[in-house]
């Protein structure tokens, strides 16, 4: 009886020969489309985000003087020409960049610098007379934002 059980399974092999011919198709399929996405995927094509800046930043205003100075308490040093500060009271906004006037750069010696990068110890002295902004009242709620402009990132925000 053992002897025609085991002839019977080997009489019939087309259906295996079939079966393992497809599971060998969809294998090599798979293979192809996954080798696809890798090479699609990869980091290699992928476009990075620029970096921004990690810094801690203090902020002071002298209202009577109408001036906010900012100062540069610790982390990464910024190229001053990807800077920008904008100071928004009672709703109306005024930008500062580092090339305007009113804005006077000093480094750690307290010595006006000619530097092109903000760093541990510098500071930044924005002179808001004639802009349009009024930092004398009292009452006036003033925003304040430290933007990093080539990553198009706020670094630092505050209430002044």
């Amino acid at each position: 009886m053992e002897g025609k059980k085991y002839r019977e399974l080997f009489q019939d092999c087309k259906a295996v020969s079939e079966t393992i011919g497809q599971v060998l198709m969809v294998a090599v399929v798979v293979l192809a489309f996954s080798s696809i996405a890798v090479t699609v995927f990869s980091d290699g094509g992928a476009v990075k985000p620029p970096h921004i800046p990690r810094t801690d930043l203090q902020q002071s205003i002298d209202r009577s003087g109408e001036t906010v100075q900012i100062f540069h308490s610790g982390g990464e040093a910024i190229d001053l020409e990807d800077i920008k500060i904008i100071l928004s009271v009672n709703g109306t906004q005024a930008e500062f960049n580092m090339s305007d006037p009113s804005v006077t750069f000093y480094d750690a010696k307290g010595e006006t610098s000619s530097d092109d990068v903000f760093m541990l110890g510098d500071s930044i002295l924005i002179n808001t007379r004639g802009s349009a902004v009024n930092i004398t009242d009292e009452n006036a709620i003033i925003d304040f934002y430290f933007v990093h402009t080539e990553s198009n990132q706020v670094i630092k925000k505050g209430i002044l």
